[in-house]
């Protein structure tokens, strides 16, 4: 199994990993069969990683694929945002993941968290928030195995969510 960045010889297992989101009646994880393409997504995905995409009031947003290793089967979704703006400190958080529906209750979540926080911790971060919806128990069961530490709720009008902090001491005393 491979985090990898997504690329262009990822394009059938996107659009099957997507069809997966809709046969279960979810939105598409990527929606990259929309009015931008594939190729248009990619190139989205590049901007969205940039840190001056801040300046647009958008957050930095890095995106990565949970794959076998022939990289041809996406198991889910990651995202790592490593700046701290208003959204991440708030409702985003510094990473989010998707499993594929077809794939859940495998222990694929968990894996994604683990090699993000990893990810985040080895780029010099000392906290790392995540939220989840409060209805989404199967999430805050990830997260709460993993050891995140409850910190509270985020609410307004849009969001209703729960945050979690993991500490970068804390992990890697966890991680032996």
């Amino acid at each position: 199994m491979n985090l990898v960045k997504p690329k262009i010889a990822h394009y059938k297992a996107v659009m099957e990993a997507d069809r997966d989101f809709e046969r279960a009646g979810e939105e598409p994880y990527c929606g990259a069969s929309g009015r931008v393409g594939y190729m248009g997504w990619l190139l989205l995905l590049d901007r969205q990683s940039k840190p001056e995409c801040m300046d647009y009031g958008s957050n930095p947003n890095e995106i990565y694929f949970l794959m076998d290793d022939e990289e041809k089967k996406i198991y889910g979704f990651g995202q790592l945002r490593p700046y701290d703006t208003v959204d991440v400190l708030t409702w985003a958080g510094h990473i989010g993941y998707s499993v594929a529906p077809s794939e859940r209750g495998q222990g694929f979540a968990q894996e994604l968290l683990r090699r993000l926080l990893d990810m985040g911790f080895a780029r010099g971060r000392q906290e790392i928030l995540l939220t989840c919806d409060v209805d989404n128990d199967a999430s805050r069961h990830v997260i709460e195995k993993a050891g995140g530490r409850f910190a509270g709720f985020y609410r307004d009008g849009k969001y209703d969510k729960r945050q979690y902090w993991f500490d970068a001491q804390d992990w890697r005393t966890r991680k032996g």
